[in-house]
């Protein structure tokens, strides 16, 4: 009897020793988020939020991932926070009939709200509009979804974000341009910010499928005397397409905005991106393919007019997961860090969700090359 219990005890202190030794692994694989370059200041970006904000089991990931981005402001110099659009699922004012019917479009944007709370007075962060922020979502037939959805521009989202709602604003936000319905909004804006050493950086954020007069604002803003020398950034929800579908340019889609003239990827290209010297970065969202991080991701770099490299990044995890119906994205962001003279930019892929627990955190960082790289911008 002894003898059993001897061999028994052996064999709890080997398992709990082999146990100590896989967690002591997974710990020892982890390396916490922290800046790469001496100087450097990261850009965040937030990928499409929809599948976090329309299931009320998943709101929990995307506030997980704001508070997660509040915390680390200063152990990676985070001077900018970006979200791509798509905001919530539905703008529909009534409680949808289809799939998603378990949450309102109040309750998603009361949801989406919430999560961006934890980064009010703290980030001046840069919201853009994506297709399901605007116009009714269900249809009077009942049955048709995605292309269909932006039949006009109406949206909650001014409700939500007017521009008093963040302090962090001030000195930041130095314009808007007028709506479709004649009001100054964040859906089109325009921010200043500072590099390492005090180099002017200008963010516009962009309307989803902008009209030609947004764009034209767009472009004098970037060609102002004061803006001549700033780094431009433009951030739009439907811009570039993911690696899966070989990183193209938007064509025109099928969306109602689109048919009344909202402009295409390859559009904003053609008639903003491409002739202004000093946009050297555009963002967006928009593209994702289910559990597929190529088809969720995207990059390019083109020369514009002036000969100068312009960076193209598509960022939407939302269908990782478990594909549409799964926990809305992993929890992925994009950590984007720039160097100190703003000419080397690294880019990263992680994950808060996975960090949170020793169990999961040796999956926090993204493997793949193509969502973790390295480029230069002359």
């Amino acid at each position: 009897m002894l003898k059993k219990w001897i061999v028994s005890l052996l064999l709890i202190l080997a398992f709990c020793s082999s146990t100590s030794l896989i967690a002591q692994d997974v710990k020892d694989a982890y390396v916490a988020p922290a800046l790469q370059q001496d100087g450097g200041w990261t850009m965040v970006v937030i990928p499409d939020p929809q599948a976090y904000t329309r299931y009320g089991r998943n709101q929990g990931v995307f506030e997980l991932m704001t508070a997660w981005i509040a915390e680390n402001k200063e152990t990676l110099n985070i001077q900018q926070v970006i979200c791509v659009g798509d905001l919530v699922e539905s703008n529909n004012l009534q409680k949808p009939d289809g799939k998603y019917a378990n949450q309102t479009s109040r309750q998603m944007w009361d949801a989406c709200s919430k999560a961006f709370s934890r980064l009010d007075g703290i980030y001046a962060y840069v919201n853009v509009t994506g297709n399901h922020d605007y116009g009714p979502y269900i249809y009077p037939d009942g049955n048709h979804y995605g292309t269909r959805s932006s039949l006009n521009r109406e949206t909650r989202f001014n409700d939500y974000f007017p521009p008093e709602r963040n302090s962090a604003l001030q000195g930041v936000l130095f314009e808007m341009f007028e709506n479709a319905y004649g009001a100054k909004t964040l859906e089109n804006a325009a921010y200043q910010f500072k590099g390492t050493d005090g180099q002017r950086i200008v963010v516009v954020a962009l309307e989803f499928a902008p009209r030609p007069e947004t764009l034209q604002w767009a472009k004098s803003v970037f060609e102002r005397p004061e803006n001549a020398d700033a780094f431009g950034i433009v951030v739009t929800h439907s811009y570039l397409r993911p690696y899966t579908d070989d990183c193209i340019r938007d064509p025109r889609e099928g969306y109602g905005l689109n048919k009344e003239g909202g402009r295409s990827g390859e559009e904003i290209w053609n008639e903003l991106v491409y002739p202004t010297a000093n946009i050297r970065m555009v963002v967006s969202g928009h593209h994702s393919k289910a559990d597929d991080m190529d088809g969720c991701t995207g990059f390019r770099i083109d020369k514009n007019a002036a000969g100068k490299n312009v960076a193209q990044l598509l960022c939407d995890m939302q269908a990782m997961g478990g594909g549409w119906e799964g926990n809305g994205g992993d929890g992925w962001l994009q950590l984007v860090e720039f160097s100190r003279d703003m000419k080397t930019v690294k880019v990263r892929t992680f994950s808060p969700l996975f960090a949170i627990s020793p169990t999961t955190r040796e999956h926090a960082w993204y493997p793949g090359d193509k969502q973790n790289f390295e480029f230069t911008l002359e």
